[in-house]
């Protein structure tokens, strides 16, 4: 399962577990150190804030000098909405912060209580995804091109990586992320690119990709929403990782940059 439907809105599984682990987590903390009164529950609760504030910041300021030369502008390595962030950095800063904390004995136990809880959860929750991709494959399903022809996905890929992009023409985001498909598209020639419309007729998508001047080798059709469906994948943007064999090994829902992509691409398929 890649999002949930919670009525109009479709969230992201993994950020939405993510959260919910750091929830328990205060919670577990503040539970720990009421005990030892108001003053020190309030003591760890924000020296929990400050653990994974700085978390965040060290790890998305690494991702961003990673992929430096992903990035036309200072604005955009600013904006978090494509949930770049180098985990090792953030764990490893998170946890040196941690450490400097526990040097406060009256919070060490309602702390430690926190962050394990936290770990276990975010840990449990992995793994359960984990597993949960690894049902997931490639679908030997045919989809309409633009020329009117039926071709199989899995002939497309040839056993080779391959990022399949779920996307409609009136998806703000979905329209901002085109151009650094293209780009990747470009970059990485030993990868297969497929742009998977959901539910438009073919005179609307060509008109898109005309008027905004894009060209890509594999642009299906998906009439009825088939692959959505498959991955449970509810919203759009969304963008599937498939290895060489075919299996499911990352999804990311939402809008991409062009260093989430190529960080996705070199961690999953390369």
């Amino acid at each position: 399962m890649i999002a949930v439907n919670l009525g109009p809105l479709a969230l992201p599984v993994s950020p939405l577990l993510t959260l919910i682990s750091i929830i328990i987590g205060f919670t577990v903390t503040s539970f720990v150190a009421k005990k030892a009164g108001v003053q020190q529950k309030e003591s760890a609760s924000n020296a929990l804030f400050i653990i994974l504030l700085t978390g965040l910041v060290v790890g998305r300021f690494v991702f961003v000098l990673r992929f430096a030369d992903s990035y036309d502008s200072f604005w955009q390595m600013l904006d978090i909405r494509d949930r770049g962030i180098d985990y090792m950095a953030a764990l490893f800063s998170a946890l040196v912060v941690l450490f400097i904390q526990l040097k406060q004995r009256q919070l060490r136990k309602a702390l430690l209580s926190g962050v394990i809880t936290m770990i276990a959860l975010f840990t449990l929750f992995t793994l359960v995804i984990t597993a949960g991709q690894a049902q997931a494959v490639l679908p030997d399903t045919s989809f309409m091109q633009l020329d009117g022809k039926k071709v199989k996905i899995s002939d497309i890929s040839q056993q080779r990586p391959t990022v399949v992009n779920l996307w409609a023409s009136w998806c703000p985001p979905c329209r901002r992320e085109m151009p650094v498909l293209q780009q990747a598209e470009q970059r990485y020639a030993d990868i297969s690119f497929i742009l998977l419309n959901q539910r438009e007729p073919t005179d609307t998508v060509e008109h898109f990709l005309q008027q905004n001047g894009l060209s890509f080798k594999h642009v299906l059709l998906d009439n009825k929403g088939d692959m959505a469906t498959a991955m449970a994948a509810f919203g759009l943007p969304v963008t599937l990782y498939f290895d060489t064999n075919g299996r499911l090994v990352h999804s990311h829902m939402g809008e991409l940059s062009a260093a989430s992509l190529q960080q996705s691409i070199e961690q999953y398929l390369k």
